[in-house]
């Protein structure tokens, strides 16, 4: 057994059993003792577990772990005494309860099998531990001749970070002589959440001229070593690996070099890297995090927006050395050392028969109607929005067309009013 999945065998306790009936929320509930409290594995209260007032595709069940939390395994049961399980079903997660992650399997579509009856336990580890603070189950498919009922609990253990949160402007600048080292070979890990799409998460430098950059640029994560000041193509090498990694999860980054080839994986995936023979030797003393180095607030449009977690060095914490005020460190701005979540929710549209229906505003304001929003889509054409104007005076519609945003506004009568980027 290798030491991470000893390691993930260790982080086996049950977390749900404990929690209040407050930490659990549901899409309905078929009475009050049929609520998502009584949803806990093994677990005879009330109705003997949950059950939604209907049983169809939108139904959830909710858990709140009360912070953020390594899920290493999940396990449920049906309703007690019942007819009523779930035999398939999706697993979410999420730090704020808005913004959630469908979790894969890997080699799988992601739906879990469920269960056969109401009693027995069918328990999952997941191939990749899960850092989150809720959990969500949303039943697939149920016994037909029952109705979705649901008991469950969820194994792991707490999760420990360093976090420190970077507003665009802000940055932080280590000095490192003498510099660690590794006998293992060189490496930096981070985990990064990012409120923009493009920005620098770290620079570093050597006294040999040599230098490293990882940078996202429109979602995509960029590794970059440069040779001198020079901007010649001779004098760089690029990686690029990646995509949607602006979405506001979290994502696993590490570098680890190995003389003539280097690993940067992202999340799940690991790409080994051949490099010249030049980039071989690795003398990094300096490095500037959340933006590129010397150049601070000077360039803001290149600076990282969002967090890091756990920004590791050949084996030094660099966000503990800052919040320890090391004399190594140079703080530049605003920095903090907490992670703010975002107040916005993205919405997914999945397909063409997709469409969310809000109702209307309340009686004009005087200054007029303003909108704003922010979408990605790889369609090149469809309708995003459209609502009637006050007093019925007309429509607006928003949409794609070859790619190109127009915006069109129809009143009676009249011919429509269009504007296109």
């Amino acid at each position: 057994m290798t030491i991470h999945e000893h390691a993930v065998e260790a982080c086996r306790s049950p977390l749900v059993s404990g929690l209040p009936p407050s930490s659990f929320r549901s899409s309905s509930l078929l009475s009050g003792s049929h609520g998502p409290g009584f949803a806990k594995l093994n677990r005879r209260e009330g109705a003997g577990g949950w059950s939604p007032l209907s049983s169809d595709g939108y139904q959830w069940l909710e858990v709140d772990l009360g912070g953020r939390t390594q899920i290493t395994a999940v396990a449920t049961q049906g309703r007690y005494g019942s007819s009523d399980w779930q035999t398939s079903y999706l697993l979410m997660f999420s730090d704020t309860g808005h913004n959630w992650r469908q979790y894969r399997q890997e080699g799988s579509i992601g739906a879990f099998p469920g269960n056969s009856n109401a009693d027995s336990v069918v328990q999952h580890k997941l191939q990749h531990p899960v850092i989150a603070r809720y959990v969500r189950l949303i039943p697939l498919d149920w016994n037909p001749n029952g109705r979705i009922g649901l008991r469950l609990e969820a194994y792991g253990c707490p999760y420990d970070s360093d976090v420190v949160s970077f507003s665009g402007h802000s940055s932080l600048l280590y000095r490192l002589r003498p510099r660690p080292t590794q006998t293992s070979g060189e490496s930096i890990s981070l985990t990064f959440k990012a409120l923009k799409n493009s920005g620098i998460l770290l620079h570093a430098e050597g006294r040999n001229e040599h230098s490293l950059r990882l940078e996202l640029e429109d979602g995509k994560l960029l590794l970059l070593l440069r040779e001198g000041s020079s901007s010649s193509p001779d004098s760089l090498h690029l990686v690029s690996v990646g995509s949607l990694l602006d979405d506001q999860h979290w994502h696993h980054v590490a570098v680890e070099h190995h003389g003539d080839h280097l690993n940067l994986t992202v999340d799940k995936s690991t790409l080994w890297v051949q490099i010249p023979a030049r980039f071989s030797h690795w003398d990094h003393d300096q490095m500037s995090v959340g933006a590129e180095q010397g150049l601070g607030s000077l360039r803001a449009d290149r600076n990282f927006r969002g967090c890091l977690e756990n920004l590791v060095y050949n084996g030094l914490n660099l966000v503990d050395l800052a919040k320890q005020a090391d004399q190594r460190v140079t703080v530049k701005g605003n920095v903090t050392f907490s992670c703010a979540e975002p107040v916005f929710v993205a919405v997914t549209f999945a397909g063409p028969q997709s469409f969310l229906w809000l109702p209307g505003g309340t009686d004009p304001s005087p200054a007029g109607l303003a909108l704003g929003l922010q979408f990605r889509t790889w369609n090149k054409a469809g309708l995003l929005l459209t609502f009637d104007l006050p007093k019925r005076s007309g429509a607006v519609w928003m949409y794609l067309s070859k790619a190109r945003l127009h915006l069109q506004v129809h009143k009676p009568g009249r011919a429509p009013l269009e504007l296109s980027t």
